[in-house]
């Protein structure tokens, strides 16, 4: 593969990410009114859609969503190691999501 195809591959693969951007980020915020609501099993799909922002966003050169991501990723853990989230931690989980957002 030459560099220019190369470089026209990773582009489309960019514009597939962005493009598809909105609908993983209506995922999460669907997955955090889940949580508020009492449903546990939402933190482990809001920190598997968070875990793909932040290793697809890095690795496709979208830094500031990939560093956001990585920070509530990280927020996301401490609660499933903790066994769930308090008020406390759906707060600090909006903030984080809301980061994530503004990083798109």
């Amino acid at each position: 593969m030459t560099q220019d195809a190369l470089q026209a591959h990773l582009d489309r693969l960019r514009a597939k990410f962005a493009a598809e951007l909105p609908q993983k980020l209506a995922e999460a915020d669907a997955l955090l009114a889940a949580l508020r609501a009492g449903d546990g099993e939402a933190l482990k799909g809001l920190r598997f859609i968070v875990h793909r922002l932040n290793g697809t966003g890095g690795t496709m050169g979208f830094a500031a969503l990939s560093g956001a991501a990585a920070a509530l990723e990280a927020q996301l853990d401490s609660c499933l190691a903790a066994g769930g989230v308090g008020p406390e931690e759906l707060t600090a989980i909006a903030a984080g999501l809301a980061a994530v957002k503004a990083a798109a």
